[in-house]
């Protein structure tokens, strides 16, 4: 599932991570086309390919992005911010939105709900490490372990997150 991407594929998943947590909706082709100027049609072969390689996942029925790994264009209970930026949007989970700092070469915000106890959890990365925690003490709960031992034929985890 998870392909080697090609340089422009490479940049066309950068410029549409960005425009996510800009828009914090799936941009469409003509705004990533833009923004990589290429042709639309060049924007979709590319978008597709993320999709083949399993960057991206998009609705079935309006063939617009859910998720674009780590961020997802949906609201999810993990908000994440870029510090400085102004972009802020959704990731799929706890250990995505920590990804997203490298990712960005940016401090990172990222809030949640504890889905136990509905207490706030605020986390700070910069330079690649958690600089800040509230409340103290608190861990990330990782389930995929549990996720890829359910017995579903093409279990999709962007929908299982």
């Amino acid at each position: 599932m998870w392909g080697r991407l090609t340089a422009k594929e490479q940049r066309a998943r950068h410029v549409l991570l960005s425009l996510i947590l800009t828009e914090s909706r799936d941009p469409g082709v003509r705004a990533l086309a833009s923004r990589l100027e290429v042709p639309e049609s060049e924007a979709a072969k590319l978008l597709s390919g993320l999709e083949r390689k399993g960057f991206l996942v998009r609705d079935q029925r309006s063939n617009k992005i859910k998720a674009a790994y780590p961020l997802s264009t949906r609201p999810t209970h993990h908000r994440v911010a870029l510090k400085g930026g102004g972009q802020q949007g959704y990731a799929l989970c706890a250990i995505d939105a920590l990804g997203l700092g490298p990712l960005f070469g940016a401090a990172v915000i990222a809030n949640a709900n504890c889905p136990h106890c509905g207490r706030s959890i605020r986390l700070w990365v910069q330079e690649n490490q958690i600089v800040a925690v509230r409340p103290a003490g608190v861990v990330v709960w990782y389930s995929l372990p549990e996720l890829l031992t359910k017995s579903e034929p093409n279990l999709n985890l962007a929908e299982a997150h």
